[in-house]
């Protein structure tokens, strides 16, 4: 004997500290779940007060505000819901040994909160789980706001079906599920705000599907969508059956509401969930299932979505992108274009005595295919003032001075006219640069959000292609002109400058990178891994010494395992020196 059940997984973009919005966009989707016939509306983690809130959740007021909103969901029309939000469980603080062995308690000026699921139906408030195992690594940061909470076992049960509840970290290990399961639950539902990083898809698949397996329960898990800050959240929320087949996937990096028909054992475990109403019969079968994106599409998405959201939840309305006919300002310029239209995206074209004829014909060009304002600037009279103003001190500006003096010429007419004009300034510096310090402090770093920040020069180079490509399906002319693509990468701050003269050729550059960024090798595993042991010296100390610059960066979109900033945390001041220097 089966049952049958009809979720709702509303894969939402909630914005953080946002309560209103955040109550009237799961209203609307619950209002189109109703009209679907679910039977159980599932938001997000921190669907409510969105993710994640860090320190708003240390502010006078903030947790009682966001009970209130939650509260203003219950008795509502529609399905029932699980709503993602944070309770305060208790003002005990729990006792802790004092240096010299004895208990001692803590005074506690808030309270003891979690991270949590709440069940809403017509009667108001019927069941609540929160959430056990709080991440503290990565991008995460949950032991600094939340204990594991108090009412770990949550099921509710919906058309016969008992329906356990958990919280995203809580489905990576085999413990809470099996609980779930041990009493009494036959379908597992998770609510997750699950950050963008590239295969973090098939790692969510591949665990869900052994959990699964593992409890013989099918298993809904969904998803956040939309960017906040450096973090992006992808979507494909995803509803695995008991032998871990994916029977439904939401789409990648769009808000969406997915109506899945689960088949589950019959139970009546579980706090009774009712919208009040008789569905009867389902009618029409509903279970969409996704294709999943190729890599380099999901990175190009993210990245968009990442921008748009950025500038969209912090008021900007409109960018401005310094425009040197290179790749990565071609690649942030489509991005942005993308991301938030042409009319509002506008370029500057900044040439001085050292750049190229055909690097302003590219920066026009790319204008001219993206349909974006573009205007030029020469920076010579100012480059020269500043010389001038320098050579009592200096006496002639050469060398390393002068490429960084003409950067941040650059950098000061960008801010100007974002002051002018409120469009945010993008930056346009790549991960390679980034790690390396090939970049100029308040020069080509000056800005407000860095969209390829955790974007490898290489990986640039496979994006521009991409779309390309996909303007090429599309029938339309591609954004990026084919010159852009073959030249040489060069700063162009001094005559016939390239960026190999300074920096290993990128296939090379970016693999060693990688191995030492992202996955914490040491000199001497990559001298064994075959890198030249005098490159491994000379770029793994430029990335050690660039630390105090990067520091300094707008945020950017991460779609690494490890980005600078909210990942890899180095100390600035660091003396510590690996044994194959």
């Amino acid at each position: 004997m089966v049952a049958f059940v009809r979720l709702a997984l509303a894969q939402m973009n909630a914005v953080v500290g946002g309560l209103g919005e955040n109550v009237a966009t799961m209203q609307r989707l619950r209002h189109q779940a109703g009209a679907l016939l679910a039977d159980l509306v599932i938001t997000p983690e921190l669907a409510m007060t969105g993710y994640p809130p860090e320190d708003l959740l240390l502010k006078d007021g903030f947790i009682t505000a966001a009970e209130q909103a939650t509260l203003a969901l219950a008795g509502g029309e529609g399905p029932p819901m699980l709503v993602g939000t944070v309770v305060a469980e208790s003002d005990e603080v729990p006792l802790s040994p004092s240096l010299d062995g004895r208990a001692t308690a803590h005074a506690s000026t808030r309270p003891r909160i979690a991270n949590a699921l709440v069940a809403l139906d017509r009667t108001g408030q019927r069941a609540l789980a929160t959430k056990q195992l709080l991440p503290n690594y990565d991008v995460f940061d949950e032991q600094r706001y939340f204990h594991p909470g108090l009412n770990p076992s949550g099921i509710v049960n919906v058309r016969g079906v008992a329906i356990g509840m958990l919280i995203c970290e809580d489905i990576w290990t085999p413990g809470p599920a099996q609980k779930l399961v041990d009493a009494g639950a036959t379908l597992l539902v998770v609510a997750n705000a699950s950050p963008f990083a590239r295969g973090r898809r098939s790692d969510r698949e591949a665990m869900l599907a052994q959990r699964a397996k593992e409890t013989g329960c099918p298993i809904a898990y969904v998803n956040m969508v939309g960017g906040q800050d450096e973090l992006v959240f992808d979507g494909q929320s995803v509803v695995v059956d008991a032998a871990g087949v994916v029977i439904a996937r939401a789409d990648a990096f769009q808000e969406e509401l997915l109506i899945v028909d689960v088949e589950a054992t019959p139970s009546s475990v579980g706090v009774l969930l009712n919208d009040g109403e008789s569905r009867g019969e389902y009618g029409m079968h509903i279970n969409y299932v996704a294709e999943p994106r190729s890599d380099v599409a999901e990175v190009y998405e993210a990245l968009v979505t990442g921008t748009r959201d950025y500038l969209r939840k912090n008021g900007f309305r409109s960018a401005v992108i310094g425009l040197s006919g290179g790749i990565d300002s071609s690649i942030v310029a489509t991005i942005a274009v993308d991301a938030l239209g042409a009319q509002a995206v506008r370029g500057v074209a900044m040439p001085s005595r050292y750049s190229s004829d055909h690097s302003l014909l590219d920066a026009y060009a790319l204008a001219e295919r993206l349909d974006i304002a573009i205007d030029t600037i020469a920076i010579e009279p100012a480059h020269e003032a500043l010389a001038t103003m320098l050579a009592p001190e200096l006496g002639e500006v050469v060398g390393l001075t002068d490429e960084n003096l003409q950067s941040r010429i650059r950098g000061v007419l960008l801010m100007a006219l974002s002051n002018a004009t409120g469009a945010i300034v993008l930056t346009t510096g790549n991960k390679s640069e980034m790690a390396t310090g090939y970049s100029t402090l308040y020069g080509d770093s000056a800005g407000g959000f860095a969209v390829i920040k955790d974007v490898a020069k290489t990986l640039v180079y496979e994006l521009c292609h991409y779309r390309n490509d996909v303007a090429d399906l599309a029938g339309d002319l591609a954004p990026i002109p084919a010159s852009v693509l073959t030249k040489a990468p060069s700063a162009e701050l001094r005559p016939d400058q390239r960026d190999d003269q300074s920096l290993p050729p990128y296939d090379v550059l970016d693999a060693l990178l990688e191995r030492y960024v992202e996955h914490d090798e040491t000199a001497d595993e990559l001298v064994a891994a075959g890198f030249d042991a005098a490159l491994v010296h000379r770029i793994t100390g430029l990335v050690d010494r660039s630390e105090y610059k990067r520091r300094q960066m707008p945020p950017g979109v991460r779609i690494s395992k490890k980005a600078f900033g909210r990942d890899r945390r180095m100390p600035i001041t660091n003396n510590f020196r690996p044994s194959a220097r």
